[in-house]
């Protein structure tokens, strides 16, 4: 194991500590009566026990935090959902369920997933640039993208974990598109707005994303741009 998974590994174990603990406060309006405090640090190590072979049985350390994705999520849903039975069998085999409120075992797996996937996601958006984008990168130049698909979200993407440029808007001919957003960049308006809304907002480049687009109209709106 490399230090980066062993420090994930970490991580995701505390988050199954600060859940489980957390699970008991909220049970008991945030002050949890001495007798049960006792239970919940003795019972503590069945989770971490569970938990740990499920994280690595489903293989939550293989992929980077920095591409956290869907099938991601689904993994940490997944183990949380497992442990979720597991925990309460496990101490009702070994003895160890009586003590254990029963709205323990449903609220610590959501604290869990809150946790382990919120901490992936955020640290993609931090390292792509999304979080505070327009504080981090104030001298960045502000471009728009002409296209709304596929293609403009591989660019944004790209584009995000850039200090040099500043997507601020998308064109999109598609009337259905309009008002929608893509990794939080709008669709401003058509593109043979361009020119009114390139000067309302500063800009002095465009960014052509349309692959699909036939050779007449990426001139047409390359004319547009110019």
């Amino acid at each position: 194991m490399n230090l980066r998974r062993l420090i994930i590994f970490l991580h995701d174990l505390t988050a199954v500590a600060v859940a489980w603990c957390l699970a008991f406060w909220l049970r008991f309006n945030l002050e949890i009566p001495p007798e049960f405090a006792a239970t919940m640090w003795e019972r503590l190590p069945v989770p971490l026990a569970i938990h740990c072979a499920l994280f690595w049985s489903l293989g939550l350390y293989r992929g980077m935090w920095r591409y956290a994705s869907l099938p991601d999520l689904q993994r940490i849903v997944v183990a949380a959902g497992v442990g979720a039975l597991a925990v309460p069998a496990v101490l009702a085999v070994l003895g160890f369920l009586a003590g254990v409120p029963r709205s323990v075992f449903l609220i610590a797996p959501l604290l869990l997933v809150v946790a382990m996937g919120g901490s992936r996601l955020g640290y993609r958006a931090w390292r792509e640039g999304r979080l505070l984008a327009a504080v981090a990168k104030p001298r960045s130049m502000p471009v728009l993208v002409i296209g709304a698909g596929n293609a403009a979200a591989a660019l944004l993407k790209e584009l995000a974990a850039s200090q040099d440029w500043r997507v601020v808007g998308l064109l999109d001919d598609d009337a259905q598109k309009r008002g929608a957003a893509i990794l939080g960049v709008k669709v401003l308006g058509r593109t043979e707005q361009v020119a009114a809304i390139a000067e309302r907002l500063g800009v002095t480049l465009a960014i052509i994303a349309m692959p699909s687009a036939t050779h007449q109209q990426r001139q047409r709106v390359v004319e547009l741009c110019n």
